[in-house]
């Protein structure tokens, strides 16, 4: 359980930058507060313009993109392994194991229940 831990410790603080910068930038993008209204009553910040441009690898410079990618994946793979090892630590260490799978399936069902009432 140490080793798992240590794991999880040490990815966490690799991934959580990524987590914070995608968590905050995915938030103004749901409002398109990087987009300029068609109607010219709103002009986006240039700074959210620009940091919401690294959601995509097409839109940057050519020699970058495949270094943008390969970190992706390796971003993705980080996050993967950093919520199996997490998920194990809470099956192992959640006192009534009840709770650890109340958890986990509320963070199933919920995004999808939402995705569901948003559609027409």
């Amino acid at each position: 359980m140490k080793l798992l831990m240590r794991i999880h410790r040490y990815l966490s603080c690799v991934a959580a930058p990524a987590m914070i910068f995608f968590a905050i930038s995915g938030g103004w993008q749901a409002f398109r507060l990087q987009e300029n209204a068609k109607d010219g009553s709103y002009h986006a910040p240039k700074i959210l313009e620009k940091l919401s441009h690294v959601h995509k690898a097409e839109r940057l410079v050519a020699t970058a993109a495949p270094w943008f990618r390969a970190a992706q994946v390796a971003l993705a793979a980080i996050f993967l392994v950093t919520a199996i090892v997490g998920l194990i630590m809470a099956f192992k260490l959640t006192k009534p194991v009840w709770l650890a799978w109340a958890a986990v399936l509320t963070g199933v069902v919920l995004p999808v229940v939402l995705a569901l009432a948003s559609m027409k």
